[in-house]
């Protein structure tokens, strides 16, 4: 069950065509349909595979989206803020209406009209109304940079999750793709700094594979014309669920570098580390190398009596 799940370990015949040529059928699990074909329409196979949905067809999300991803994954974090929006709005504007309406009634109780209420019960409403709208203001404003900064950091997560990786068999996968079946690792600096820690990685690593940790060491910031160190060798058939190594080195470094454009402190000259929580978002970071230990005791396990159960407790490292 573990190999037909885990995108790391299964095999990738179901994502590929699988063409008769003796019937000519062509069985797709992108366009989830079987077409037939004469044998003499073959151009036609890959254009209907990918035809287009009918306008106003429902499109669920994807990780093509990634802006749709943002929104429901901060639904999904703040289920109540929708409420709050609506509960703080309503009542602000509840309360302004009424302060519009005593302003009136304490001008004609100042002018003497007759039938007019007392000046201080207006001066209490208006009190009342006065401070409803501002803690209403308060409350919706705060809870508007809350959602501002959640949607910042959860669109950075969602960059992060757009990275490849090449796995040891040779798939190509996307760091989301590899939501819910690994604790992603990052290791980030030059040829030196990544070979050191793996290096200080080595002692931990048959208890951090069974905690489901998969290593990407990322070299970014290796200069090509002074290196200081040889490259990592590519992760061989025995790396399958411990070393990654990252594709499109481009986009790796730009994400590093934008974090460290919104960040004072870090600073790439000591190396950088990333560590992810199965389900994709940041843990922890820091400069220097991951803290491996803290790892190893913290994260639980993949397998035993407590498989899944403590999948969300992966600790603060």
């Amino acid at each position: 069950m573990l190999i037909r799940r885990n995108p790391i370990l299964r095999s990738t015949s179901r994502n590929t065509p699988n063409i008769d040529a003796a019937v000519g059928k062509v069985s797709r699990a992108s366009c989830n349909k079987v077409v037939c074909f004469p044998r003499n329409t073959l151009h036609l196979r890959t254009h209907l595979c990918h035809a287009e949905p009918e306008k106003g067809a429902y499109k669920p999300p994807s990780m093509s989206d990634p802006n749709g991803q943002v929104r429901l994954r901060s639904e999904v974090e703040a289920p109540w803020r929708a409420v709050r929006f609506a509960l703080f709005g309503f009542s602000a504007v509840s309360a302004g209406i009424g302060l519009l309406v005593n302003l009136p009634q304490l001008i004609g109780a100042l002018g003497g009209a007759r039938n007019a209420f007392g000046v201080e019960e207006i001066g209490t409403n208006i009190g009342i109304n006065a401070a409803v709208v501002a803690v209403c203001a308060f409350l919706l404003s705060r809870d508007l940079k809350a959602r501002d900064k959640q949607m910042a950091r959860l669109g950075r997560e969602e960059a992060l999750a757009s990275c490849q990786v090449q796995l040891a068999n040779g798939k190509r996968k996307s760091l989301a793709a590899l939501r819910g079946f690994a604790r992603i690792v990052v290791c980030a600096g030059t040829n030196a700094q990544v070979a050191a820690a793996m290096e200080a990685a080595a002692p931990y690593k048959d208890e951090l594979i069974r905690r489901g940790v998969l290593v990407v060491p990322a070299p970014i910031f290796e200069s090509p014309s002074s290196p200081t160190g040889e490259p990592l060798p590519p992760p061989g058939p025995e790396d399958l669920r411990w070393r990654a190594m990252p594709l499109q080195m481009d986009r790796w470094k730009e994400w590093f570098e934008k974090q460290l454009s919104v960040s004072d402190k870090a600073v790439p000259d000591r190396g950088l580390y990333l560590s992810l929580r199965k389900d994709g978002r940041v843990r922890s970071s820091g400069m220097g190398g991951p803290p491996w230990a803290l790892l190893a005791a913290q994260l639980p396990p993949e397998e035993g009596v407590f498989k899944g159960f403590l999948d969300g407790m992966d600790g603060r490292v």
